[in-house]
């Protein structure tokens, strides 16, 4: 069991990778303030630096609660490709449950594990597209799609 756990977390971790690559580099992050995902979960956050803490890989931002606890990663993505690139590389081994979202821009998915705690969500809107993936008691479903809607309205 604990060896299964380790290839979970692994592949998690190569999805991370991935998700930095595929998002653009060097752009200022415009996508999701710490004001827009208050006011979307009620729940009060702060702006940390990527890779500050364990988790934190998001390439646009990434948000803490007052605990210190991250919360939400942020990656921007800007075609249409990096969608279909940034929707392939995420594994059905570990994402098996994939919800196609509808009213939440052009396309969009929200997969998840087959526990459902962890959750992944790609979306876009012409080339402007979003990567959300919540950490530990992140945002709900509904939220995440809120906050997709939110990003791409941006």
């Amino acid at each position: 069991m604990p060896r299964k756990r380790v290839l979970r977390a692994l592949i998690i971790l190569r999805l991370l990778i991935a998700t930095v690559k595929i998002a653009s580099a060097g752009e200022a992050c415009s996508t999701l303030t710490a004001a827009d995902v208050q006011k979307i979960t009620g729940t009060q956050v702060h702006n940390v630096l990527r890779e500050s803490k364990p988790g934190g890989g998001g390439r646009c931002a990434n948000f803490a609660k007052s605990d210190g606890n991250l919360y939400l990663g942020v990656s921007q993505l800007t075609s249409e490709s990096d969608y279909k690139k940034a929707v392939a590389s995420v594994p059905e081994s570990v994402y098996p449950n994939r919800e196609k979202l509808s009213g939440v821009g052009d396309e969009g998915v929200l997969m998840k594990d087959s526990t459902g705690l962890i959750r992944y969500l790609v979306a876009r809107k012409g080339n402007h597209g979003v990567i959300l993936f919540p950490l530990r008691k992140g945002p709900s479903d509904e939220e995440l799609k809120k906050l997709a809607a939110a990003a791409l309205s941006h």
